[in-house]
């Protein structure tokens, strides 16, 4: 029982340090919206994605390996040097590619027919995600040492400070894109040396080729799902950037920004789901926990889907600048990706206790490689409608074969009929339904959400008000 109580706390320690940073992020939104025309906010969001990106790649999957193996080493003085090789080598390995960058990077993105200028944007980033990895194998480390406080407060104060020096610099200082890409830059260059402080009890500074060879062996396999989850994911901003203008990349990048909130509290009820379905697998009447979870968390994601969708227009009209007021358009076919991307987490859970972790990996290559196709096909033709349907397609066909691969003898009527009756109730409330007094067009949309709500409550037999209750208790 003690131990049920520590995970849970733990989990709820580590959600909120995930959870409460990407809010803080998101409060920056209305204010970068006045003040960031769509081409500058274009270039922000396409260097953070790069930079999410760079740094999956500048990992090579290592961290899994930590995570893996530090248990299994024979000492505290085995761990302490496991985790000073793999952060010299992380550490060598990303300086390589800044230098690399230095040489060539102009270069290539002109090759790739980038419209953001490597100097000074791109290469921002880069230099953003080299300090950026300094954080990763010390907040694996204190996750191994169940300390979730300490990194809660790290990453929560690294949020705090980024949005209080943005405001200052975009709204006090007039900067644009720049000023935002300098803060964070700034902000990762200080935490560098915050989680190499934290570590140091922890680390004992090393390069052990014998054993780097054998955590490639392990990582590199895993690189090329890693890699492919994040291409599906991104793979839309990229190449708006080389098929259409920079303003419509911005447009098209709020519109993400919304969107993306569904995954904040997605990440925080799968937290609370994932134990539960590892601490049952394998058990008597295990698929009827696990539909019981399904049903609950295909509840909470349709409720964020439906209420993001439904109040998409009124959210740009308050928030952000008439510029970007067409992105709410976007909104409920890039929200497609977001939910079937998040229930895949659960379906990936199972495959996983099931220890076929590498099929994982090919569903990730078959949703990068669909995505990938298909944008260069259409965006030349369709725009950012091509680019919004394309990405959920691609999640949703990843969905599909995780659901197919589980093996799971679950009834999927529910979870369909829900989807459909959200499906139709967004469609005429986003694409019918059109009061121009915003008053009176949120306390309407409001009185109808309530009544979706219900009937969702009623087809997938959930009591709102239990489900929450069971959650305060626990």
């Amino acid at each position: 029982m003690k131990e049920s109580k520590r995970l849970i706390k733990n989990t709820t320690i580590y959600a909120l340090g995930d959870i409460i940073p990407r809010l803080l992020g998101f409060i920056s939104f209305p204010i970068l919206t006045r003040y960031l025309s769509p081409a500058d906010y274009g270039i922000v969001n396409y260097v953070g994605t790069l930079t999410t990106f760079l740094l999956a790649f500048g990992f090579l999957c290592i961290n899994t390996y930590y995570l893996v193996f530090y248990y299994r080493c024979e000492d505290s003085e085995a761990q302490k040097k496991l985790l000073g090789n793999l952060s010299s080598f992380a550490i060598l390995f990303n300086l390589a590619l800044v230098v690399f960058f230095l040489l060539f990077g102009n270069s290539l993105f002109k090759l790739f027919g980038s419209k953001i200028t490597f100097y000074p944007y791109i290469f921002i980033g880069i230099l953003t995600n080299f300090f950026n990895i300094f954080a990763v194998l010390p907040s694996a480390l204190f996750r191994l040492l169940e300390k979730p406080l300490l990194l809660t407060i790290i990453n929560v104060s690294r949020g705090v400070i980024t949005l209080l020096l943005t405001l200052l610099l975009v709204v006090y200082y007039d900067y644009s894109a720049i000023g935002v890409l300098y803060v964070t830059l700034f902000v990762n260059f200080i935490y560098a040396f915050i989680f190499l402080y934290i570590s140091r009890n922890h680390i004992i500074w090393n390069i052990c080729l014998k054993q780097l060879k054998e955590v490639l062996r392990f990582s590199l396999p895993l690189l090329p799902g890693s890699l492919a989850y994040y291409i599906t994911t991104i793979s839309d901003r990229i190449l708006i950037d080389k098929y259409l203008s920079l303003s419509e990349l911005g447009v098209y990048s709020t519109a993400v920004t919304l969107a993306l909130i569904l995954n904040i509290f997605s990440y925080g009820a799968y937290k609370a789901f994932e134990p539960y379905i590892f601490k049952n697998w394998g058990t008597e009447g295990f698929v009827e926990i696990f539909e019981k979870i399904r049903n609950a968390f295909v509840y909470v994601l349709l409720i964020g889907v439906l209420c993001l969708s439904v109040f998409s227009k009124e959210f740009f009209q308050i928030m952000s600048n008439v510029k970007f007021h067409e992105a709410y358009w976007y909104v409920p076919m890039i929200i497609i990706g977001v939910y079937s991307s998040s229930l895949s987490m659960l379906y990936s859970t199972i495959i996983t206790a099931k220890g076929k972790t590498k099929i994982n990996s090919l569903v990730s290559i078959i949703g990068a490689t669909i995505s990938i196709t298909l944008n260069i096909i259409l965006l030349p033709i369709l725009g950012l409608v091509s680019a919004a349907i394309v990405s959920s397609f691609a999640l949703t066909v990843e969905l599909f074969i995780l659901i197919w691969y589980s093996k799971l003898e679950v009834n999927h009527k529910k979870p369909f009929f829900s989807v459909l009756i959200v499906a139709v109730a967004i469609y005429f409330s986003v694409y019918i339904f059109s009061i121009e007094q915003i008053v009176i067009a949120i306390l309407l949309k409001t009185i109808f959400t309530f009544l979706v709500i219900v009937i969702l409550s009623k087809t997938l037999v959930i009591n709102p008000f239990k489900m929450i209750n069971s959650f305060i208790i626990k």
